[in-house]
C-alpha cells in the first residue's frame, strides 16, 4: 500500500442525500478537516475508488462540520448508492 500524503485523514461514515434531485454528500466532523472554518481543496478516495478532486465546504448555519458533495460518476466508478457505509480518505492540497 502507498503512504498517504502528511495531513491525509480516514475515516467511515455514510453516503448521504437530502432528496433525489440533489447531489450525494459527506460529511466531515470538524477533527477530519485540515483547515477548521475555511473551505479547501483536496483528492479524495472513496473505499479506495479515486482518488477524485473535491472542495471540503464548511456546512455553516452556525454548525462546526464540513462537507463535500458526490456526482453521479464518482458514485458510480466508487460502487455507492444513498446511505451506503463509506470509508473516505481525504488528502488536502497544498
Amino acid at each position: 500500500m502507498t503512504a498517504l500524503p502528511v495531513g491525509s485523514v480516514t475515516f467511515a461514515t455514510r453516503v448521504l442525500r437530502k432528496q433525489d434531485s440533489l447531489p450525494r454528500y459527506i460529511v466531515v466532523r470538524p477533527e477530519h478537516a485540515a483547515r477548521q472554518g475555511a473551505a479547501y481543496a483536496a483528492m479524495v478516495l472513496l473505499n479506495d475508488a479515486g482518488p477524485f478532486p473535491r472542495n471540503i465546504r464548511p456546512w455553516g448555519k452556525g454548525s462546526d462540520v464540513f462537507f463535500f458533495n458526490l456526482t453521479e460518476p464518482q458514485c458510480r466508478k466508487a460502487g455507492l448508492k444513498t446511505n451506503d457505509p463509506v470509508t473516505v480518505t481525504i488528502m488536502p492540497l497544498a
